[in-house]
C-alpha cells in the first residue's frame, strides 16, 4: 500500500513539473498569435495609388533575381508629402536603420509570415507598388520601401492629424495595419515588444545623425 502511494506521488510530481515547464511555451505561443504579429508586417494595408499619367520607370540591377526589366508602380500623391523634414521621407538614415533592425540588411531574408527583402514587406503589400518579384534586388526593394513609407506617412497624417515621429513610423511599418490606430496612436498603449523595437529603430536613426 505504501509503495502504491509512493508511486502515485512520483507520477503527480512529474506531471506538475511537466506542466510548469510548458507554461513559458504556452505564454510565448499566445503572445505570438497577438494581432500585431499574426498577420505579418502591415497586412491589410491598401495604399491609395494615383492615376498613372506617365510611362512606368524601368529599374534594372545586375543582381536581380529575374533577367527581365522591372516595372515599378508610381509613387503616392506627392501633394501630401512634405519636400523635406522629419520622418516624411525614407532617407539614408531611415533606410539603414530599417534594414538593420529588420534583417541586418540581408536582401534574401524571408520572415516568418512571408515578409520579403531587407525591409521585410509582405508580398501582398509589395504588389501594390511593383509588379516585380525581384525581392532580393536592392534597387527594387528600396523603391518599394520608399513608396510604402510615404503611403504610411500619408495615412498617419490623415488619421492622427499630426506629424509622425520616427518612432511612430516604425510602429506603422512593423505591425498589422490598424493596430496603432486601435491604440489611439499612443506609444504608452503599445505592446512592450512593439514599443521596444520602435525605440531601437529611433536610436539607430539618431545614431546615424550623430
Amino acid at each position: 500500500m505504501t509503495k502504491h502511494r509512493t508511486k502515485l506521488l512520483v507520477i503527480v510530481t512529474l506531471s506538475l513539473g511537466t506542466a510548469a515547464a510548458l507554461v513559458p511555451f504556452v505564454l510565448w505561443t499566445t503572445y505570438a498569435a497577438t494581432p500585431e504579429y499574426s498577420g505579418g508586417h502591415n497586412r491589410g494595408f491598401t495604399p491609395v495609388i494615383t492615376e498613372k499619367t506617365a510611362p512606368l520607370p524601368v529599374i534594372s540591377h545586375p543582381e536581380a533575381s529575374t533577367s527581365s526589366p522591372v516595372t515599378v508602380a508610381p509613387k503616392p500623391d506627392p501633394a501630401v508629402i512634405p519636400a523635406t523634414g522629419g520622418s516624411a521621407l525614407l532617407n539614408a538614415r531611415h533606410r539603414f536603420a530599417l534594414g538593420m533592425i529588420e534583417t541586418a540588411n540581408n536582401d534574401w531574408e524571408i520572415g516568418g509570415a512571408g515578409e520579403v527583402s531587407r525591409y521585410q514587406i509582405m508580398p501582398t503589400v509589395w504588389k501594390h507598388y511593383s509588379n516585380s518579384r525581384s525581392y532580393q534586388n536592392p534597387d527594387v526593394s528600396l523603391e518599394v520601401a520608399r513608396q510604402h513609407w510615404s503611403a504610411l506617412y500619408a495615412a498617419f497624417m490623415k488619421q492622427a492629424h499630426r506629424e509622425p515621429t520616427d518612432f511612430d513610423m516604425y510602429v506603422l511599418w512593423n505591425t498589422r495595419y490598424g493596430y496603432y490606430a486601435s491604440k489611439g496612436f499612443s506609444p504608452a498603449r503599445l505592446h512592450p515588444v512593439v514599443r521596444d523595437r520602435a525605440q531601437r529603430f529611433t536610436n539607430l536613426v539618431e545614431r546615424g545623425e550623430s
